[in-house]
């Protein structure tokens, strides 16, 4: 009797293993496969992007009246560009030139502090494998200014060096994740309407990570 009730068991449990798989089969079977996203159209495309990165030095700190502070990093923290992106048609390799705009700011109620630099960037990539893109080069940064309030400074135009990986999130969209090394050399600073060079200082360390979005126009 004990081995019947065993045996009836086991055969419940395979009826409803099978009937659960085929259920599972059929539910499956009617959900729509994920649309496949199409790789960059051959030719020149308008692109836009934007996004943060973290890193580099400190440049100036801020000391709010409640004690709390906030710190300019010579990597930071927001960049918005436009530009151009060309990709060929017959070999899996795109070029991207774009200007942009790079800034870390903090504010309070007496005014703000503030890194602003307009990086020039030009970059290639590898565009062979589906959905993503590796790619790398240089850019050039142009004016990069410190603005506090009761101290200036400039910097020296330097070169970073690129390094990005991206995923392609919509059929005109990229994820775009990079490393940036770079660095800045202080030209002069203003304190208090007296003006000092940075000739000799040690540089400020520019190198950073970060994440942006690039949306490309057909």
């Amino acid at each position: 009797m004990k081995l019947l009730f065993q045996s009836l068991s086991a055969s419940a449990l395979l009826l409803l293993a099978v009937n659960a798989h085929a259920l599972s089969d059929e539910t499956t079977a009617g959900v729509p496969a994920a649309p496949k996203i199409s790789p960059t159209k051959p030719g020149f495309h308008v692109v836009v992007n934007g996004g943060m990165t973290y890193g580099g030095d400190t440049i100036a700190t801020a000391i709010y009246s409640n004690g709390d502070t906030a710190t300019i990093k010579g990597g930071a923290l927001m960049q918005f560009g436009i530009g151009g992106l060309y990709q060929f048609e017959n070999r899996p390799l795109a070029l991207m030139l774009s200007a942009n705009y790079h800034f870390d700011s903090v504010s309070g109620s007496n005014g703000s502090l503030s890194f602003s630099r307009f990086p020039i960037e030009v970059l290639a990539y590898y565009t062979g494998k589906e959905r993503f893109r590796f790619g790398g080069g240089m850019r050039f940064i142009n004016s990069p200014e410190y603005s506090g309030l009761t101290q200036n400074a400039t910097f020296e135009n330097t070169t970073g060096v690129v390094a990005e990986i991206g995923y392609q999130v919509a059929p005109q969209g990229w994820l775009n994740f990079r490393f940036v090394s770079e660095k800045y050399q202080l030209k002069t600073l203003t304190s208090s309407g007296i003006t000092y060079s940075g000739a000799g200082t040690a540089p400020y360390s520019g190198s950073h990570l970060g994440i942006n979005f690039t949306y490309e126009f057909q």
